[in-house]
């Protein structure tokens, strides 16, 4: 019969805390089939979306990982805007789809009556802070 020895599973423990502590995002991405990522202010993108405000910040970002192909990947993006979206070629119009990949923080969409759509995104905010997310399946083009 093997024991553990109080040694080894304290060294375990330890181990464990300290990858927990990490916010280690590879393992958590893994784990939830999604890429996470988060910049500081929209300037720090490679090639932040159009409708995007300038003033954007705090800028959080999850795509689903299980798509055959990434741009049809599920993604939702949270961010901070006082200025807010007024890109050209958005259009108000009803909700009917909401973000199926969730960020903490992030505006209820259900909340919302009518959402921002943008092209594939739809958005809504509570006060200057902005959820954004696609595929937004239901939200017609006005």
């Amino acid at each position: 019969m093997s024991h553990l020895s109080s040694k080894g599973v304290m060294v375990g423990a330890l181990a464990l805390c300290a990858l927990a502590l990490t916010g280690c995002s590879a393992l958590n991405d893994q784990l939830h089939h999604e890429v996470s990522t988060h910049a500081d202010t929209r300037a720090d993108l490679q090639s932040p979306p159009a409708w995007m405000p300038a003033d954007a910040t705090d800028i959080s970002s999850a795509a689903g990982t299980a798509a055959k192909k990434r741009s049809s990947a599920p993604t939702t993006v949270v961010f901070t805007s006082s200025d807010g979206v007024t890109a050209d070629g958005c259009t108000t119009v009803p909700r009917k789809s909401a973000p199926s990949v969730t960020i903490s923080g992030a505006p209820d969409a259900y909340a919302a009556k009518t959402v921002l759509r943008c092209g594939d995104w739809s958005l809504t905010s509570e006060k200057d802070r902005w959820v954004a997310w696609t595929p937004n399946t239901g939200d017609d083009r006005s």
